[in-house]
């Protein structure tokens, strides 16, 4: 598995798709094509706020020569709008465009329009919904050579299919990532996090070491990273810790809280800031805050199960633990994230809680044969040919749980062995899956 390119880019403005004045010479002097160039440099340095001005200003001038670009102008600052988690003004904004579009769009604009649809779905929490949206622009993207979406929507195929253990679909697109990687395209700080994820979930923390240090030495990477991704200074923090290099986590905190402080109007970028420091300083009390804080469900139930795990390790504070985790595996259901809930349900077990399905641990879903999430998710392991071992290491659980979700897959699939699912499986497991690899 190839790792994107870390080195800081230079950025060509007739070359780079990016930008989209590659194929019109003349879009380089329009005036709506000026203002999303500044807005993409801003974002690209880190700078969210003068990105999203700059994006909002592009919308509001009347390009006489109606260029193509120009009319992508109001995708540009929701995309943007939906990086800063302001998730009700990118909906207000995105009806507004879509209320006014035509049905004799180029491809270009309805696949824009498919993937800014995906994008908020997701951020919303309505996952399956978002992903099939980002499935059918991204298709339509690759049918008709529209490099500048393949990137962002290969970001949020990958992180999906890791949320929901489906680690075939989340490495097709990682090395899909890769590709564009070398190719020079501009900006993939968080294509390098969502692969550091991917090797992390397939080897262990230590297999994305090198990766995780590229990220966090390089300003440049980080600094984009950091008003790209909410979830990404808590995940660095994690690993680092992980791995013993609190030199790195230092620094991810050290960059979150500089961001933050640059960005004091956007609630996600100071939460991302204060979960990080809560996770270094073993806070509880910023960890609550940053749950509170966080306008993602996500990334809310992610600071919350991190606050019950210091809790636990208190005592007197075991009950309140337990309360807070069976709450954040409800939301990791809820969501699609069966990687995140079984992690979840693991740690209750060792408090003694027992969940079953009836607790909505399992949420049954359009998967094939009527598998859970689970199941599919030990299903897709097994047929790689991953131990029991190996897959209850990937997917928070007992190797005696994974056989125990084996056998109902084999009774599902009336199959009867290890060997039949892995024969069997890539022909059968894309059924109903649009985002499958």
């Amino acid at each position: 598995m190839a790792n994107p390119c870390l080195d800081e880019p230079t950025v060509r403005y007739s070359q780079d798709p990016f930008f989209g004045f590659g194929d019109d010479p003349t879009q380089r002097s329009c005036e709506t094509a000026g203002f999303l160039r500044l807005s993409a440099l801003s974002w690209f340095d880190g700078r969210l706020d003068a990105g999203l001005q700059y994006a909002f200003a592009a919308t509001t001038v009347r390009c006489q020569e109606s260029h193509e670009l120009c009319q992508l102008a109001p995708y540009s600052y929701v995309t943007l709008l939906i990086r800063a988690r302001e998730l009700d003004a990118a909906q207000r904004v995105l009806a507004s465009v879509e209320a006014r579009r035509d049905e004799s769009e180029p491809p270009r604009t309805t696949a824009t329009a498919h993937v800014a649809r995906g994008e908020l779905l997701f951020a919303l929490g309505r996952v399956d919904a978002g992903i099939a949206e980002i499935d059918r622009g991204l298709r339509i993207a690759e049918r008709c050579g529209i490099r500048s979406l393949r990137p962002p929507s290969y970001v949020v195929m990958a992180l999906g299919a890791l949320r929901r253990a489906d680690m075939r679909a989340c490495l097709h697109f990682v090395d899909k990532l890769a590709d564009e990687a070398l190719l020079g395209y501009f900006g993939q700080a968080a294509g390098a996090w969502v692969t550091a994820q991917a090797a992390e979930a397939r080897g262990g923390v230590g297999s994305a070491a090198g990766l995780i240090a590229g990220i966090v030495t390089n300003p440049v990477v980080l600094r984009q990273l950091l008003v790209s991704a909410p979830a990404a200074a808590s995940w660095l923090v994690r690993a680092a810790g992980k791995l013993g290099a609190h030199d790195l986590a230092k620094m991810v905190v050290s960059a979150a809280t500089v961001t933050s402080a640059k960005h004091p109007r956007f609630s996600v970028i100071r939460g991302a800031a204060l979960h990080a420091a809560g996770l270094l300083e073993r806070d509880s009390g910023k960890l609550h805050e940053a749950a509170d804080l966080y306008p993602d469900r996500w990334c809310g139930a992610s600071a919350r199960e991190d606050m019950a795990d210091l809790l636990a390790e208190r005592c007197s504070e075991r009950d309140e633990a337990t309360c807070i985790l069976e709450s954040v595996a409800d939301t990791y259901t809820d969501l699609g994230a069966t990687r995140d809930a079984s992690r979840v349900v693991n740690k209750l077990r060792e408090f003694g809680v027992r969940r079953g399905a009836s607790r909505n641990v399992e949420r049954d879903g359009t998967l094939p044969h009527g598998l859970t999430n689970t199941e599919f998710a030990v299903a897709e392991l097994v047929s790689q040919g991953h131990t029991n071992n190996e897959v209850g290491r990937q997917l928070f659980i007992s190797r005696h749980t994974v056989a125990f979700h084996l056998k109902k897959v084999f009774q599902k699939m009336n199959i009867a062995s290890r060997v039949e699912l892995a024969a069997t499986w890539n022909d059968k497991r894309l059924v109903g899956q649009p985002w499958g690899a």
